[in-house]
């Protein structure tokens, strides 16, 4: 049902990769998904993505305010030098897909979990195939979705000392896309923006959202994007059977994991209140 749909989001559908290292000189990596909407390079992601950075500028001025106070040379004795976490984020990188591209004029809000940006430098020929959202009076519960991302990729770097960038682990690249179907199974309406413009509206799907496929689109069999896909919701089924491990008898509740992501409605909303251009179905 879903192949051709796949086959021209692939086109639009981006990996991006966050890579932080430790102050105890760890790497960890993490892998998300964002759409391409139009020829200028903006893109739109979910929002819990750039949470990261944020941790890393916050933390940054943390680890100066430390080594001002411990390098302070008249040094109170009564006062404990202050150590540091060793998971406070000293390097932090996105990779956007594209080795050269950066992320500009960023808006983040994390209370709708959104968020807009615009690469640069950017090829419009870069992408084959640019996305349709949905037009969200055509949006019907019942209707079979599909969600696209990069999950089930262990992507591992390292940090070069020298020219201060990171370096993923050969073979990291290309990342594989992989769908997943589901069915449109409510819409759920949770108050309005940060600034208060702009009504939240989120799409949920029988199917859960799998980690990697975070930021990445949800789209009809003609891949119409009808949501952004943001976080998996854990609902208590109420049957609470009894299993066996190792000779003792215990309670497993049951719950049905649901995908949830950004309604095409609020997707629109938050696109035109930020003037980024974008193709609605019916207006080809």
């Amino acid at each position: 049902m879903f192949g051709d749909a796949c086959k021209k989001a692939m086109h639009f559908t981006r990996p991006v990769i966050t890579s932080m290292r430790h102050y105890d000189k760890s790497v960890k990596c993490s892998c998300g998904a964002f759409v391409i909407l139009n020829e200028d390079g903006w893109f739109i992601s979910a929002g819990h993505i750039f949470d990261s950075f944020m941790a890393f500028q916050e933390q940054s001025k943390g680890i100066k305010e430390m080594e001002e106070q411990n390098s302070q040379k008249v040094y109170d004795r009564n006062r404990p030098r202050v150590k540091p976490d060793s998971k406070w984020i000293i390097n932090h990188s996105f990779w956007w897909g594209l080795d050269t591209a950066r992320a500009h004029d960023v808006f983040v809000d994390r209370k709708v979990d959104v968020m807009v940006g615009r690469l640069e430098p950017f090829d419009p020929r870069s992408i084959q195939e640019y996305p349709v959202i949905k037009d969200p009076e055509n949006m019907k519960p019942g209707t079979s979705l599909c969600k696209l991302g990069f999950p089930f990729i262990n992507v591992t770097a390292t940090f070069d000392e020298t020219t201060k960038n990171f370096r993923l682990a050969e073979g990291t690249l290309p990342l594989p896309l992989f769908p997943l179907e589901g069915m449109h199974t409510r819409n759920i309406a949770q108050g309005k923006s940060m600034d208060g413009s702009v009504d939240i509206l989120y799409v949920e799907t029988s199917s859960p959202g799998i980690k990697g496929q975070s930021g990445g689109p949800i789209f009809d069999k003609d891949c119409n994007i009808c949501g952004i896909q943001l976080r998996t919701n854990h609902m208590p089924l109420g049957f609470k059977p009894e299993a066996s491990v190792d000779g003792k008898k215990v309670v497993e509740n049951q719950f049905i994991n649901l995908g949830v992501g950004l309604h095409a409605k609020t997707i629109v909303d938050i696109l035109r209140k930020r003037n980024v251009e974008f193709t609605m179905e019916g207006d080809i």
